[in-house]
């Protein structure tokens, strides 16, 4: 739009500056009547300067609008463009010279006619624009010849838009000339119109009569411009490929052609007034681009034509051609317009054929063949030789001279022949010649060839000579090799590197009914595998590709010659340096090793069978004592897999302690047939698994030992079982012990009570040994205390049983609670909602829930904080596998947790026990955790104690699910919604094994794939390695220096999207004081059931 307003103001200038000399002929009309006289002679002259100088402007126009068109069109016919005709590209370039010529001789054209010129200076500018047309041409003509032999140069490219800036520059010239030459013969028949006005009047008229004509012309002249400029305009504006831009003095856009939108990504709107720095000029570039275009304007000094690199609307670079040419306006302001070319597809062609020059040339480095490119008189052109070639002569010897006058005598006349009989019947011809070079003689075979649409030849030698030594040593051996392959029934053929056989055993002759006389020599495709079929033939693909290949083929195969399955052998035959020399192919009939195999195979399902059923572990060692062969479920069992077993002895699976005893049994394996022993053995993971072996000795048919087959079975839930009813059995007599105790000691305080309740009485107030009865009385109602403790601790039943809701009686005691803490010691209530009734005696829970606080809060010395939790649990049986005590079922669970110093793990199972206590002497009895057993075991339920050195202990209480019908709360189930299957990886760490695999069957059950791990060291690693864990799912209190949380918070830095969920045998608030509440809000309190355990992996999963 911009552009347009200029160009509009430009011609209002032009029509304004037109009617000025109109109104000089009126009013010299008016004035100088008298002029009228001289009109007609005043006519003629001007109509005489006008007629001449008018076809010599057009003429010059037309010269610079055909070279404009040539070198618009040459660019593109350059680029290869296919929509572009030749001939009509030179078309323009010769009429431009027709135009030139014309001016210079005279001629007529379809409109005008053209006189010779006799101004000196004019005629001898036109010869130059005619010199420099022709120069144009033939640099154009080599810049075209080098682009279609796609070799790339800038330096052709300066060339001709320099010579073209140089002829566009001297029209120019031309046509100011002209103009010149037309003003300054209108300047001095004005100065006569006037002085013959200034004498005669009518010399007036004649002169208004001469503007008028001189203004006629002047605005044809204009419209002349008019129409050439609008040539120019569409032309620019339909050329796609071809940037055009105008800019004025201060490098303001005044044109910004279509193809300039498409190639820097500015519309014309957006750029027609804009500077060009500003547009598409990069940083680095601007301050020397400004000075170079201010030099032109001032002093001349043009910019020439070169490759730089620009910038896009996107800030992106791109690499143009540019040209530029300086114009003047009519009021001789200067326009500088740029060509560019696009080149990225140039650049990309040209680093295309760099490439693929560089890998001709590697490939003819690497081929171990001499190639000569030659004239058809066999002048040397170019050659490629390996590194390594030993030539005849030096190479600078062969470039420039005739093949035949390079060659000894005979081989030149041998060269001639074969030469002559290329280049008239084309093909290709191949020979075979010696040469004697400086390590020996050599045999050379030569392929001549024609290259397709050229008459130079190309010629491959290469040396023979070790392939025909070794063809020879092959014919040597032939009748040896043919006499042993006949003792064979296979099948035994020997073929060439051409396909044809050289030689077979009677067992190929009888398969294929041919004598030796018919065919050795034949194509072994025209004897068997022919390659014509529609399928292709696989044996024959082996053989063309000189692979060491074995074939079976059934017996209805395609290709199979027998009617018998097969297997067919493809081995080529190498010399000392990998050559290879010819092809060994035989046929063995597979139809009694199919027979073997198959009963073989049914004996191997059968014992795969039971091997792999049986229900122990099966471990087969060999009479070394390494491992032959395990079964899945000895894999299971260990932690590792078949694979990694086999070839280790048992020492490698067991601890110093455990492997005294396979050294034991091992010295019975030749003097005892069966033995029967315990070993444990240790798990991938590093712990170690009771396991009774059943061992067999298997012998051979003389005596001696084949191997020993163990049948391995897992005493881990056996050995728990035991150790649960050992203990169960240990609490059930301490009990009896104690009740027993504690009812006749009772009597004795009886009696000891009343004797010194008498002796108070008897003494007076003031006697000094009151204090002492006194002291004794408060010492037995202590004992007594003690018996009461110990009786309930060994009582059967609750006294006193009944439906009971936990919460109420809870909350009942709140007072007692407070008054039982210390100050520093703060006490949180998380009680559940709908909490089940339970059948127990409120006194008794009442008493153990006290006991615990006391516990709990003699371990906080400092303060800490207690928490007392109530929940719905359902116990499943995987649960209630790992601890024997506890039936499946619904429990309503009790949890007592500190934050206090915490018990060791190798006394955490003695603290039920009757007068066990981490107390001082005088500080505790303990009997207290012993009262807490017996009133869970008295209420048919369960007691379990988790506690961490330094970090505090949970007493978890499980109290079976009263049904009865009185019950007044509504209950609830937990989990009864319907579970999802799972999908993705979860990886769960635990330094309990049994937890461990509690928690990987639930997941795997519920359709997750599961990684374990012990330590939080070894859950790193695989989350470095396996690459489609989902979740981390970890245990809290963990030996080996990092914890749960401290995996946790490494594990989330490492892998942001990981999710994460903590468990511990703690509450949730004792827990969080330990570490970041946004890892201790999720955690899941141990022990969790099943369904605790999927639910929350789901929500976690599921972003909850």
């Amino acid at each position: 739009m911009q552009h347009k307003q200029r160009h509009d103001r430009s011609h209002t200038q032009v029509t304004k500056t037109s009617h000025s000399p109109l109104r000089t002929i009126v009013i010299v009309t008016l004035i100088v009547v008298a002029a009228m006289a001289i009109l007609a002679a005043s006519s003629a002259v001007a109509l005489r300067i006008a007629n001449k100088s008018a076809p010599l402007i057009d003429a010059s126009m037309e010269v610079k609008y055909e070279l404009s068109l040539f070198h618009l069109w040459f660019e593109e016919l350059v680029q290869q463009d296919p929509t572009v005709d030749k001939e009509q590209v030179w078309q323009h370039l010769n009429q431009a010279r027709w135009y030139a010529n014309t001016m210079l001789q005279g001629g007529e054209s379809s409109h005008v006619k053209f006189q010779a010129l006799d101004d000196p200076a004019l005629r001898s500018m036109i010869r130059n624009t005619l010199d420099q047309i022709d120069r144009l041409e033939a640099v154009g003509l080599a810049r075209l010849k080098r682009a279609q032999s796609s070799l790339a140069g800038s330096n052709q490219d300066q060339l001709f838009d320099k010579v073209f800036a140089e002829v566009l520059k001297i029209a120019d010239d031309v046509e100011t000339a002209v103009y010149r030459n037309m003003a300054t013969q209108i300047r001095q028949f004005e100065r006569l119109v006037y002085i013959l006005g200034a004498v005669v009047m009518l010399v007036g008229l004649a002169g208004g009569i001469l503007f008028f004509l001189i203004e006629r012309r002047r605005r044809s002249d204009y419209t002349l411009l008019q129409e050439s400029e609008t040539r120019f305009r569409r032309l620019f504006e339909n050329t796609a490929a071809i940037s055009v831009q105008g800019y004025d003095r201060n490098r303001r856009v005044i044109y910004w052609n279509p193809a300039s939108e498409t190639l820097y990504g500015f519309t014309a709107d957006e750029a027609i007034g804009q500077q060009l720095e500003d547009l598409i000029i990069p940083g680095e570039m601007r301050e020397g681009m400004i000075a170079a275009i201010d030099a032109w304007i001032d002093d001349g000094t043009e910019i020439p034509s070169s490759e730089i690199t620009l910038r896009r609307a996107d800030g992106s670079p791109i690499q143009v051609f540019s040209n530029h040419v300086m114009l003047r306006t009519h009021n001789n302001e200067p326009e500088m317009y740029c060509i560019d070319i696009d080149l990225t597809e140039r650049k990309r062609a040209e680093a295309q054929a760099r490439q693929h020059e560089l890998v001709l040339n590697s490939v003819f480095q690497a081929l171990p063949d001499l190639f000569f490119l030659m004239d058809q008189d066999g002048t040397i052109r170019d050659y490629r030789a390996p590194q390594a070639a030993d030539l005849y002569v030096p190479p600078e010897t062969f470039l420039g001279k005739r093949m035949q006058d390079v060659l000894p005598p005979t081989l030149a006349a041998q060269f001639n022949e074969n030469r002559a009989v290329v280049s008239e019947r084309g093909g290709l011809t191949t020979y075979e010649y010696t040469l004697e070079l400086p390590h020996g003689l050599r045999l050379f075979e030569a392929r001549l060839s024609q290259l397709p649409d050229s008459p130079q030849l190309i010629a491959v030698i290469r040396d023979i000579t070790e392939r025909r030594r070794a063809e020879e040593a092959l014919a040597k051996s032939a009748q040896e090799w043919t006499h042993a392959m006949d003792f064979f029934e296979d099948a035994i053929y020997l073929i060439d590197l051409d396909d044809k056989l050289v030689r077979a055993n009677q067992a190929f002759y009888k398969l294929t009914g041919l004598t030796p006389e018919l065919a050795i020599g034949m194509e072994i495709t025209s004897i068997i595998h022919p390659q014509e079929e529609a399928e292709p033939c696989p044996v024959c693909a082996a053989r063309i590709a000189r692979s060491d290949k074995y074939i079976t083929m059934e017996a209805n195969h395609p290709h199979n010659p027998t009617g018998r399955p097969i297997e067919v052998m493809v081995r080529t035959i190498r010399d000392d340096t990998g050559s290879p020399l010819g092809v060994l192919m035989g046929m063995h009939d597979l139809t009694r090793a199919r027979q073997a195999q198959q009963a073989l195979r049914e004996s191997e399902e059968r014992y795969r069978t039971i091997f792999e059923g049986a229900p122990e572990g099966v471990w087969l060692i060999g009479p070394d004592h390494r491992t032959l062969e395990v079964n899945q479920r000895l894999c299971e069992m260990l932690g590792y897999r078949a694979d990694e077993m086999i070839g280790r002895t048992p020492l490698d699976f067991a601890d110093e302690e455990n492997q005294k005893i396979f050294r034991g049994q091992a010295a019975k394996i030749e003097t005892t047939d069966r033995r029967n022993y315990e070993v444990e053995l240790r798990h991938r993971d590093g712990h170690n698994i009771p396991a009774h072996f059943n061992a067999i000795t298997l012998h051979t048919d003389k005596g001696g030992v084949l191997a020993s087959v163990a049948f391995v079975t897992d005493l881990t839930e056996q050995k728990i079982t035991e150790q649960a009813l050992r203990r169960a059995q240990k609490m059930d007599a301490i009990g009896q012990l104690t009740g027993g105790i504690a009812h006749d000691f009772n009597n004795l305080l009886g009696i000891i009570i009343g004797n010194l309740d008498f002796l108070k009485r008897l003494l007076p107030e003031d006697d000094k040994s009151l204090k002492r009865v006194e002291s004794a009385s408060k010492a037995a109602l202590r004992a007594a205390d003690l018996t009461r403790q110990l009786l309930g601790f060994s009582r059967k039943q609750a006294q006193e049983a009944r439906p009971t809701n936990i919460n109420q009686v809870i909350r009942d005691m709140d007072s007692l609670i407070a008054r039982s803490v210390t100050p520093e010691v703060e006490v949180e209530l998380q009680l559940a909602d709908h909490p089940w009734l339970t059948r127990i005696d409120p006194g008794d829970l009442e008493d153990a829930l006290l006991n615990l606080i006391l516990n709990a809060r003699d371990a906080m010395p400092q303060g800490g904080k207690l928490t007392i939790e109530t929940a719905n649990k359902r116990l499943d049986k995987t649960y209630a596998g790992l601890n024997p005590a506890i039936t499946p079922g619904d429990y309503l669970q009790l949890a007592v947790s500190d934050t206090g110093s915490g018990i060791p793990k190798e006394i955490l199972e003695q603290i039920f026990e009757p007068f066990f206590t981490t107390k001082p002497s005088d500080k505790g009895t303990g009997l207290g955790l012993s009262m807490v057993y017996g009133f869970a075991r008295r209420s048919n339920g369960y007691v379990k104690a988790y506690s961490e050195p330094g970090i505090g202990t949970t007493i978890r209480i499980y109290l079976p699910r009263s049904i009865e019908k009185s019950e007044m709360i509504p209950q609830t189930s937990i989990s009864e919604t319907r579970l999802t299957p799972g999908h993705g990886t979860i990886l769960v760490v635990d330094d309990e094994d049994n937890l461990l695999d509690l928690a990987r069957d639930y997941l795997e059950e519920t359709g997750y794939k599961v990684h374990t791990a012990t330590r939080a060291t070894e859950a790193l690693a695989l989350l470095e390695s396996e690459d489609d864990i989902n979740l981390l799912f970890s245990d809290v209190v963990m030996p080996g220096g990092m914890n749960g949380y401290e995996l946790a918070e490494q594990a989330y830095k490492l892998y942001p999207n990981l999710k994460i969920l903590l468990t511990s045998g703690f509450t949730k608030k004792v827990a969080a004081r330990h570490s970041q509440a946004h890892f201790a809000a999720n955690l899941l309190s141990k022990p969790y059931s099943r369904d605790d355990l999927i639910k929350r992996i789901q929500d976690v999963l599921d972003g909850e």
